[in-house]
């Protein structure tokens, strides 16, 4: 079964929707729209080189809880075989990029215009200094070691998430929460609104929600009956 991706990049957004909205309902399609509403695109999440892809996975469900639309996994020590059920199906709703090594997710980086942030427990500049007055992608290093020396010298700046007991960290998944919630809320008092979807992106992920709403047997007999139609 080809990704909603593959389909859309076949079709196109427009056609996809055109197809598919009879088939949704009214309060679904309510639903897609009032979710699109809140997107932001303009802040990423990246993990690096997860230990346990259950952390990674975990912090999925919190970025597109957040609103999110992108995140990104670098060079995961384990496969993702059980990211549905882990995630809660939140995977299904948001683009999660898989890197195989560090200098891939980079070069990425490198032709976008996010500012490379980076999570460190010995950073002396707080979360709530971290300036949202532009796009930022945060990168946020193993459960064991951290970020490796490679990530946090190709870091633009980094940060730190203020601790007051007599534990030395935060889970991988509580400290992507935490960055994720006071960046987004800021981000989106910056912004004086809740979601910066371009029309273009905006089409995309309805088209892509549409595509996650409806069972694979319908789509398909519905793209076999416009093929036959011509």
């Amino acid at each position: 079964m080809p990704l909603p991706e593959e389909y859309i990049q076949q079709y196109g957004s427009d056609t996809i929707i055109r197809w598919l909205a009879p088939h949704l309902t009214t309060k679904r399609k309510q639903r897609i729209d009032a979710v699109l509403d809140h997107r932001l695109c303009s802040i990423q999440l990246a993990i690096e080189s997860p230990a346990d892809i259950n952390n990674a996975l975990a912090a999925v469900r919190t970025s597109e809880v957040l609103g999110l639309g992108k995140m990104h996994i670098i060079a995961p020590k384990h496969d993702a075989q059980q990211a549905p059920s882990i995630t809660q199906g939140a995977i299904y709703w948001m683009d999660v990029c898989y890197h195989a090594t560090l200098h891939h997710f980079l070069t990425v980086m490198k032709n976008s215009i996010l500012l490379l942030v980076g999570s460190r427990v010995t950073a002396t500049r707080p979360l709530s200094a971290v300036p949202i007055d532009q796009p930022l992608c945060i990168l946020i290093g193993n459960e064991q070691r951290g970020l490796s020396s490679a990530a946090r010298n190709a870091c633009h700046l980094d940060y730190g998430i203020p601790m007051y007991g007599m534990s030395q960290s935060f889970n991988l998944s509580v400290a992507a929460g935490i960055s994720l919630y006071d960046l987004t809320s800021r981000r989106r008092q910056y912004l004086q609104q809740s979601g910066d979807l371009t029309d273009e992106e905006r089409r995309f992920y309805q088209a892509k929600y549409y595509l996650g709403s409806v069972t694979p047997q319908l789509l398909r007999g519905l793209i076999a009956r416009k093929n036959r139609a011509g």
